[in-house]
């Protein structure tokens, strides 16, 4: 029993630990003090008082989820162009990102998104800002992170440069009086703002948000030998060495042999990259080989073009993790939900029901993907001495009953939906579903007043007359 008082006690539950023993705790207890785990017991063993106790009798107690891989704006151009109908989805999200989005756009859009995600029991997330990331200004991408502040989430904003800047990209700059700006960025501009980024968010020193250097890819090309993609990867290493910073990106097949022909130091643990779509066999092996992580996001549009071969990265050794991509257009950010899913997605693939247990599934979200992030010694599991980031599911619910097998539970019967407390830095930031402070409506309001504006400056029309009937036809093109 600790002698002081505690400022949290959560008491009884089953306490699945994600320790390194992979504990489950029936009737346990957790003791939170100053932002930490300071004690955690099982059997109802008494810990100690606390000024303030949760009684967790029926819930499922897990480690804050990790989404390790999203994107800023999303919240906010869901549903546009899905199935690849009126151009597709980025016709609509890269033109509002990039041409037609002001700063309200990317703080209303962040406030969604971090309410998002916490109701549903994520904790710790990525978001790139924009699909490739809108580069011509710091402050897009700083905007991009103030919901998460505000709300107390820990976060991570990446940016940098976007998709090959061998020509410029152009971005339009909207001003509060109405005016606009037209910025030509080019690869060297992209490295600047990048920069500018690591310091603003240095500057801001929030004890739960953080920037990494996040350029569209690992590498523009999988030519280790052209001179724009040498000179792309080495600045993007060079910015993260100068500040030892950490980097987030995306990756397809070619571009990992690339970046490691060109700075083999580019790959190391800590460093994560989405997608990983088509890779070889020959990058899996460098992946194992370097300790990079994978993060794969079983409802994107890249799997379903180019498949990840999960399995066997995992077989290699790749610490290989699921994560969301943020939260369009097709899709939530109900990780759990996900989860079960690109367990499901090995399964057929390989017509092997034996493939990826409840146990691993639930690390995947969890202690792997705070690993993907360098962040294992913070987040992730339930232990002394973490940082107090925890989840609790209702399990006193029909579909998650009876009470036994909990990973199982988690991985094949529960969603985000069943999420009702949540605690960050030994923060209660939802308690039994209820989120002091925060005017839910509110936000939810700004953002559609935030995209409206948007969409009125880009011209599209009617939002509902883009999306066609969907009852009479068995694809989207036969519409």
């Amino acid at each position: 029993m600790i002698s002081h008082e505690l400022d949290i006690v959560i008491q009884g539950g089953t306490m699945i630990t994600m320790d390194p023993d992979r504990r489950i705790l029936r009737d346990g207890a957790i003791g939170i003090k100053d932002g930490k785990i300071v004690a955690i017991e099982a059997c109802g063993d008494d810990i100690g008082s606390a000024s303030q106790v949760i009684n967790a009798h029926g819930s499922i107690v897990l480690p804050g989820i990790v989404d390790s891989h999203g994107h800023a704006g999303h919240s906010l151009t869901r549903g546009f162009g899905d199935g690849e109908h009126s151009g597709g989805w980025y016709a609509f999200a890269n033109r509002l990102y990039f041409e037609f989005s002001d700063v309200w756009f990317w703080e209303a859009e962040s406030r969604l998104a971090a309410l998002e995600r916490l109701r549903f029991g994520i904790t710790t997330s990525v978001s790139m800002t924009g699909s490739f990331p809108r580069i011509d200004d710091a402050k897009y991408a700083i905007a991009a992170s103030v919901g998460y502040r505000e709300l107390g989430l820990r976060h991570i904003a990446a940016a940098g440069p976007p998709t090959e800047l061998r020509e410029t990209r152009r971005y339009v700059e909207h001003m509060p009086d109405g005016s606009q700006r037209v910025h030509e960025v080019d690869l060297d501009r992209a490295l600047r703002v990048t920069e500018d980024l690591v310091q603003a968010y240095r500057d801001l020193d929030h004890p739960r948000v953080q920037f990494y250097v996040g350029p569209s890819q690992i590498s523009p090309t999988d030519d280790p030998g052209d001179p724009f993609t040498r000179r792309q990867v080495n600045g993007v290493q060079d910015i993260v060495e100068k500040y030892n910073a950490g980097l987030h990106t995306h990756a397809t097949a070619g571009q990992v042999g690339a970046a490691y022909a060109i700075r083999p130091d580019m790959l190391r643990p800590g460093v994560s990259m989405a997608h990983c779509s088509g890779v070889t066999s020959e990058e899996i092996t460098i992946m194992a080989k370097t300790g990079v992580s994978a993060i794969s996001g079983p409802l994107t549009h890249a799997y379903i073009t180019m498949r990840f071969p999960l399995m066997e990265a995992l077989d290699a050794g790749v610490n290989a993790v699921f994560a969301t991509d943020g939260s369009a257009p097709d899709r939530s950010f109900d990780l759990i939900d996900q989860a079960r899913i690109g367990v499901q997605l090995q399964r057929v693939h390989f017509n092997d029901a034996s493939l990826i247990p409840a146990g691993k599934a639930l690390a995947m979200i969890t202690i792997d993907a705070a690993k993907a992030l360098g962040m294992e010694d913070e987040v992730g599991s339930l232990e002394v001495g973490k940082r107090a980031d925890v989840t609790l599911i209702d399990a006193r619910q029909p579909h998650l009953a009876p009470e036994i097998l909990a990973p199982l539970r988690v991985i094949g019967h529960a969603s985000g939906q069943d999420v009702h407390t949540v605690i960050v830095d030994g923060q209660i930031l939802m308690l039994n579903r209820e989120i002091p402070g925060v005017d839910q409506d509110a936000i939810m309001d700004d953002a559609k007043a935030a995209l409206d504006a948007a969409w009125s400056r880009a011209g599209f029309g009617d939002m509902e007359q883009l999306h066609p009937d969907t009852w009479f036809g068995l694809r989207y093109r036969e519409i």
